[in-house]
C-alpha cells in the first residue's frame, strides 16, 4: 500500500505581477487563476487565486506523480486504487466582489463537497476529475482570478460563463470529495457508472474495506492529528495518522485475534489568501 499526503496550496501574494499561477498542493491541487489585468496600480498584489490543498489517500498501485510527463492511463489507474481518500479544500481570492460566490476557499468535503456560488462546484462521487481539483479560472479583461479547486476523491471544479464581466471570476475554489471503501453513500470506482449509492457499489474492487467508519468535512469539529484535542476542520499540509488499538495475539496456530486499526486522514482545510 501507498500513502500519498497531499499539500498545501500555495499563498497568493505577488507584487511582481509576473502572472505566474501560484501552485496548487502536492497531490494535484489545483493552481490559482490569475487576473491579468490589474486595475489597482503596481503597489498592491493582483487580484488572482490561491492554489487548491492536495487530497490524502491510500492506494494499492504506486505512480510517481513528480513526474514532468504524466502518462494518464497509468495514473488513473493508481488513482481508483485508492480504498481511502480524504477531500482538500480550496484556495481564496483576493477581489471583495460578492455576486457569484464567496472570496474565501471553501472546505473539503464527506461525499460531497460544498459549492461556492453559481459556477464554483464541490466534487461529489461522480462529478469532478478524478484525483485531481481544477485550475482556477484566469480573467484576462479585470473578471480576477478564481482560487484553485482541491483535489480529492473527485476535485472541486468550476464551470464559468464565457464573460468579461468585472469581478465574475473572484471566487474561491471549492473542495474535493472524500471515499472510505464499505462507507455507505460512497460510489467505488469500479461502479463508475452508478448514479445513486447501493449496498454494495461504496466496496473497493479489491476486496479491501473499513468498518465502523466516520467520514468529517472541513467545516466539520473532528479529532486534532497531533492531540486529543478537538479542532474545527485542518489548516496545512495533509495528516495520516494510524494507531493500533489491539495488538495482535496469537494464542495457537489456526486462530489469531484481529487488529483493530484506528484512521485519521486530515487534508487540507482550506488555503487562506494572505
Amino acid at each position: 500500500m501507498y500513502l500519498y499526503l497531499g499539500g498545501r496550496g500555495e499563498d497568493q501574494s505577488d507584487m511582481s505581477h509576473s502572472h505566474i499561477p501560484v501552485s496548487g498542493g502536492w497531490n494535484f491541487g489545483g493552481k490559482g487563476g490569475n487576473d491579468y489585468h490589474n486595475d489597482l496600480g503596481g503597489s498592491y498584489p493582483t487580484e488572482s487565486g490561491a492554489g487548491g490543498g492536495g487530497g490524502v489517500d491510500l492506494r494499492l498501485e504506486y505512480y510517481d506523480i513528480n513526474q514532468d510527463e504524466i502518462d494518464e492511463n497509468l495514473l488513473n489507474k493508481s488513482l481508483e486504487s485508492r480504498i481511502i481518500v480524504a477531500g482538500s479544500g480550496g484556495g481564496g481570492c483576493s477581489e471583495r466582489v460578492l455576486d457569484w460566490g464567496f472570496m474565501r476557499g471553501f472546505p473539503g468535503g464527506n461525499i460531497s463537497a460544498i459549492s461556492n456560488g453559481l459556477y464554483v462546484f464541490g466534487g461529489n462521487q461522480i462529478q469532478g476529475l478524478l484525483g485531481k481539483g481544477m485550475n482556477g479560472t484566469d480573467g484576462p479583461h479585470n473578471e480576477g482570478g478564481s482560487g484553485g479547486c482541491g483535489s480529492g476523491y473527485h476535485g472541486g471544479y468550476t464551470s464559468f460563463p464565457p464573460s468579461t464581466r468585472d469581478g465574475i471570476f473572484s471566487v474561491g475554489g471549492s473542495g474535493g470529495s472524500s471515499f472510505i471503501s464499505g462507507h455507505f453513500g460512497c460510489i467505488s470506482p469500479y461502479f463508475k457508472n452508478d448514479t445513486e449509492p447501493t449496498p454494495l457499489n461504496s466496496f473497493h474492487e479489491s476486496g479491501l474495506y473499513f468498518t465502523e467508519t466516520v467520514m468529517k468535512s472541513g467545516n466539520e469539529d473532528m479529532p486534532s492529528p497531533y492531540d486529543d484535542s478537538i479542532i474545527t476542520g485542518h489548516i496545512g499540509h495533509g495528516v495520516c495518522r494510524i494507531t493500533i488499538l489491539r495488538p495482535k495475539i496469537c494464542p495457537s496456530f489456526n486462530f489469531c485475534f484481529s487488529i483493530p486499526l484506528s484512521l485519521l486522514f486530515a487534508p487540507l482545510g482550506f488555503s487562506i489568501k494572505s
